[in-house]
């Protein structure tokens, strides 16, 4: 059974979205530090966020941060749909 996203956790992870959005988009951003230090937390979770729908709720900001811009460019242009 997938995490049940409250709807304050859904505007902080559209919040991360754009922000990751635009960092992506900065001139001289390093966007594989980013990602190593994503998949590094990824790979390493945190205590009590191994298993289950504690790590399905503690990947998906990481997975957020992963994405790449074509995807957000086209979730922005879809309007989220």
């Amino acid at each position: 059974m997938a995490y049940q996203v409250k709807p304050f956790e859904q505007g902080v992870l559209m919040a991360l979205l754009s922000l990751t959005h635009a960092l992506k988009q900065t001139p001289g951003f390093n966007e594989e530090a980013l990602a190593r230090a994503a998949q590094f937390f990824k790979d390493v979770p945190a205590g009590g966020c191994e298993s289950g729908e504690a790590n399905d709720a503690y990947e998906w900001p990481l997975e957020v941060i992963l994405k790449d811009v074509s995807y957000i460019e086209k979730m922005l242009e879809n309007k989220g749909n």
